[in-house]
C-alpha cells in the first residue's frame, strides 16, 4: 500500500515537473495548493481552489490541485493537532471555566486553532514553494 502512493507520488511529480511552465508558475501553483489545502474550509476546498485558479492565470493548475491531493486528511490530522498547540501557546492558557460558559469555551478554543492553523498555513506554504521551486528548477538542469 506504501509502494503504491509513494509510486503515485513519484508520477505525479514527474508530470508536474515536465509542465512547459516556469519554475515559479509550479512553485506558487503548489504553494497557494498547500495554503488552502491546510486551512479549515469545511469541505469547501476543491470549490476555493477552483475559484482561486480562475482567478489568477499566473499558478500552474496541475501543481495546485497536486497539493490539494497530497495534504489529504490523514496529513493534515496531525498538523490540525499542531495548529491547536500553537495557538494555544501564543494565547496563553484558556479562561477560567464556569458552568453555563460551554459557548464561551468553545469560541475561545476555535479562536487557538484558527489563530494556529493560518500561521502554520502560511509557513507552510511559503516553505513549499522554495522547496518546489529549487527541485523544478534543479530537475530541468539535470534532466530527471
Amino acid at each position: 500500500m506504501t509502494k503504491k502512493i509513494i509510486k503515485r507520488l513519484k508520477e505525479h511529480f514527474k508530470e508536474v515537473l515536465g509542465i512547459k511552465t516556469s519554475p515559479h508558475s509550479i512553485a506558487l501553483g503548489f504553494a497557494i495548493g498547500t495554503f488552502i489545502a491546510i486551512l479549515p474550509t469545511l469541505g469547501f476546498t476543491y470549490l476555493i481552489a477552483i475559484i482561486v485558479m480562475l482567478a489568477y492565470a499566473k499558478e500552474s493548475k496541475i501543481a495546485l490541485f497536486g497539493a490539494l491531493l497530497l495534504w489529504n486528511p490523514f496529513v493534515l490530522f496531525p498538523i490540525y493537532t499542531l495548529s491547536y498547540r500553537l495557538g494555544d501557546f501564543i494565547l496563553k492558557g484558556s479562561p477560567a471555566i464556569y458552568p453555563l460558559q460551554g459557548i464561551e469555551q468553545f469560541r475561545y478554543s476555535t479562536l487557538k486553532f484558527l489563530a494556529g492553523n493560518f500561521i502554520i498555513a502560511v509557513f507552510f506554504s511559503v516553505t513549499s514553494y522554495f522547496i518546489i521551486r529549487k527541485l523544478v528548477s534543479y530537475s530541468r538542469k539535470t534532466k530527471i
